[in-house]
């Protein structure tokens, strides 16, 4: 499920950096049967607030959504905020917080559990990425920049 997670996410930000200039609402199916719903706003904006995206298994009941929820400064920095949801119980995540800034330079996820717990995150700035595990182990790369 991870990774349709990860393709979905994918979908959701190209279409919402497609320019579209007026709310638009596209379904997609997946050869599986899932239904993506994708709702696209302020498509001129590197931080398309607004826009959204839902995908459902009619089979299951599992649901799975995204919407970019504002835009915040962290450290200087003007980041743009989604959230994504699932519903599905054999994820360990239920929700995932997002933030990039207009570069993709600098990104931010925070995983969480069904009950609000972070089960774990991941962070990229200046060249270094930063992984902290649910037990709290931290792992750090840096890249050549």
């Amino acid at each position: 499920m991870k990774l349709k997670m990860l393709i979905v996410l994918v979908l959701f930000i190209a279409v919402a950096a497609s320019g579209c200039s007026d709310s638009e609402t596209t379904t997609y199916e997946t050869e599986e049967g899932e239904e993506i719903e994708v709702t696209s706003t302020n498509g001129d904006d590197w931080c398309p607030v607004g826009s959204s995206w839902t995908s459902s298994n009619p089979n299951t009941g599992e649901q799975v959504s995204m919407v970019v929820t504002g835009k915040e400064m962290v450290d200087g920095v003007e980041m743009c905020q989604a959230e994504f949801n699932s519903n599905n119980p054999e994820d360990e995540i239920a929700r995932i917080e997002y933030m990039w800034s207009e570069d993709g330079e600098i990104f931010s996820w925070k995983y969480f559990d069904e009950n609000e717990n972070l089960v774990s995150e991941m962070s990229m700035k200046d060249g270094t990425m930063t992984m902290v595990d649910e037990e709290g182990n931290v792992n750090t790369i840096t890249t050549g920049q």
